[in-house]
C-alpha cells in the first residue's frame, strides 16, 4: 500500500506527464519512437531515449542502470521509513516541524538525478534534451518551493490535498479538453500566438481548480514556467509577467 503523502508526490509526476502533452497525440510505433514537440509522457520519453542510444551506439542498459542508481541514491539520502511515516501524518499544524526535519535531505536528494541526466545526454541531443532538463528543473523547483523556510510558502491542509490527489487527473484532462486545440505540431520553437494562449489558458484552468491545494497549484505553475522556457512562447510569457507586476 502506497502512503497517501507519497502518492501525492507521485501524482505531481502524473501531472508532469500530461500538462505539456497536446491532445490527440498519436502513439509512435514501438520499433521507431518519435518525440512529439510537446511530449512529456514518461513512457514515450523512455522509449525515445533507448532508441536514440541505439542510434548513437550507446548501450541502452546504461540508462536503465543509471535510473536504478537514482532510486538507490534517494534511499541513501533519505530516511525512507521516517519520511513515509511523517508524510502520512503531515498536516498544516505540523508541516513546519516535519519539513524542517526532512527538507535538508530532500534538497540533497535532488542531486541524485545528475548522473542519470548525464547518461541521457549521451544519447539525446539538441532541443529534445531540453525536455529532460525541463522535467529535472521542475522537480528541483517544486522541492525548493515546498522547503523554502520550512514550508512558509505552502499550507498543507490534509483534507483539501487528499481531494486534489484524487481529482488531479480529472482536472488535468478537463482543462486540456476545454482549452487545447487538437492539431499536429511540428516545432515547439515556432508555436503561434494562438498556441501560446491555448497553453496559458489550460494552465490557468488547472491552477484555479487547484487553488485550495497550495502544493499542487504551485507545482502546476512551476511546471508551466519550466515548459514555457523551451518553447517560442517564452517571450509572450515574460511580457505577460511584466504587465502583471
Amino acid at each position: 500500500m502506497v502512503p497517501n503523502r507519497f502518492r501525492l508526490l507521485l501524482s505531481l509526476l502524473v501531472a508532469a506527464s500530461t500538462i505539456g502533452a497536446r491532445a490527440g497525440t498519436v502513439p509512435a510505433a514501438d520499433d521507431a519512437p518519435q518525440l512529439d514537440p510537446l511530449e512529456f509522457s514518461y513512457l514515450t520519453l523512455w522509449k525515445y531515449t533507448l532508441a536514440e542510444c541505439e542510434k548513437h551506439g550507446v548501450n541502452g542498459s546504461i540508462i536503465t542502470k543509471s535510473w536504478i542508481g537514482v532510486r538507490r541514491c534517494l534511499r541513501t539520502k533519505l530516511d525512507v521509513i521516517a519520511f513515509n511515516m511523517d508524510s502520512m501524518r503531515l498536516d498544516v499544524d505540523n508541516q513546519q516541524a516535519i519539513l524542517e526535519k526532512h527538507c535538508p535531505n530532500l534538497m540533497q536528494a535532488s542531486g541524485c538525478f545528475d548522473p542519470f541526466m548525464k547518461n541521457v545526454k549521451s544519447c539525446v541531443q539538441g532541443d529534445n534534451f531540453e525536455i529532460f532538463e525541463a522535467m529535472r528543473n521542475w522537480i528541483t523547483d517544486v522541492l525548493e518551493h515546498i522547503c523554502e523556510d520550512n514550508g512558509a510558502r505552502i499550507k498543507y491542509d490534509r483534507v483539501k490535498h487528499e481531494k486534489c490527489t484524487a481529482e488531479l487527473g480529472q482536472y488535468v484532462f478537463e482543462c486540456a479538453a476545454q482549452n487545447i486545440i487538437d492539431k499536429q505540431y511540428s516545432n515547439r520553437k515556432s508555436l503561434s500566438g494562438e498556441d501560446c494562449s491555448m497553453i496559458q489558458r489550460a494552465k490557468d484552468c488547472l491552477v484555479i481548480k487547484l487553488k485550495e491545494c497550495s502544493v499542487f497549484s504551485a507545482a502546476a505553475q512551476l511546471f508551466y514556467d519550466n515548459f514555457i522556457r523551451i518553447t517560442s512562447c517564452t517571450a509572450a510569457a515574460t511580457a505577460a509577467n511584466d504587465d502583471g507586476n
